[in-house]
């Protein structure tokens, strides 16, 4: 099981003895997201364990490859001032990524080195941006000029509905907006299943901790829905439920959600939106009209 995923489930980790935990983190074969993700749960651990053992935990962190951001947070914090340990490997750090230098008697130390990961950050920044995972995909993986990563193969896309003039799949990663696009209802379990549905392939997962729609030219606004994931496209995991939601409210409006850990933390091949309510649209209150949608999160 990934590291990020045991240590954010659940907190039974901090009850493990020195010589466990010690063996985890100096695991050749641990995967992890990010090292900030290490030291939080090292940090978790030591609030739980005697305060002295940060003096030996703490520089098991590859304090070197913390992000900028984050180091700055910690400068002059508190908790540096209380652990001298910690608040030299935050200064090493900063350090280091300023002058991006290593020096080469000390490469074989555990914070000098990158721990395995195999997924790409791929995060938010905002509505309509170019750092998601489906435009990162039209790229090929950043190889080339974007294109549309369905017309790439890249990724599949689909809808409850059948293709039509005003329902085309692609269109939902195309990044031209659209006056009208919507997913029609069907019959499943005897009730009206409206959705779209994004496959990233058998050989990708998302650890998805962000998503935007995009709503058409309609008014047709979304109020309940599911935001889903899946390994197989059959069974689903909620990873966000939005009941009575009143975000949408424009034409061509964006929207984008957080996915709170630890469903963050969870990969998946699928990933879908799905009508649990009727929209405002009396009409066709069954119909999900949106015309983008793009996920973010780690990418492997």
């Amino acid at each position: 099981m990934h590291f990020d995923y045991c240590t954010t489930a659940s907190i039974d980790f901090i009850f493990l003895d020195e010589a466990t935990f010690s063996a985890i983190l100096q695991h050749p074969d641990l995967t992890i997201t990010s090292e900030e993700r290490v030291l939080n749960a090292v940090l978790l651990w030591c609030l739980q364990a005697k305060e002295v053992l940060s003096i030996y935990f703490c520089p098991l962190c590859a304090s070197r490859y913390f992000h900028m951001p984050y180091l700055r947070s910690w400068r002059g914090a508190i908790l540096a001032g209380q652990i001298p340990i910690f608040d030299y490997l935050v200064k090493e750090a900063i350090n280091f990524s300023e002058s991006k230098l290593v020096s080469p008697e000390n490469d074989q130390n555990v914070r000098f080195q990158h721990r395995r990961s195999s997924f790409k950050e791929l995060q938010f920044i905002c509505d309509g941006d170019s750092n998601g995972v489906l435009y990162f995909s039209g790229t090929s993986y950043g190889e080339h000029q974007w294109v549309n990563p369905v017309l790439a193969k890249k990724i599949t896309t689909s809808a409850s509905s059948p293709i039509s003039r005003y329902t085309d799949p692609k269109v939902l990663v195309s990044r031209s907006y659209q006056g009208t696009s919507f997913a029609g209802p069907r019959i499943e379990d005897g009730r009206n299943s409206t959705w779209w549905m994004i496959d990233i392939g058998h050989e990708h997962q998302i650890m998805c901790n962000y998503y935007t729609l995009r709503q058409d030219g309609s008014r047709a606004y979304i109020r309940s829905w599911n935001f889903q994931g899946s390994m197989d496209g059959k069974s689903w995991t909620n990873l966000r439920v939005h009941e009575n939601d009143q975000t949408m409210c424009k034409p061509g409006q964006f929207a984008s959600w957080p996915i709170v850990a630890p469903n963050a933390l969870l990969p998946f091949r699928f990933f879908r939106v799905i009508l649990t309510a009727p929209t405002t649209d009396a009409s066709n209150p069954w119909n999900f009209c949106i015309c983008f949608l793009e996920l973010y999160g780690y990418f492997r």
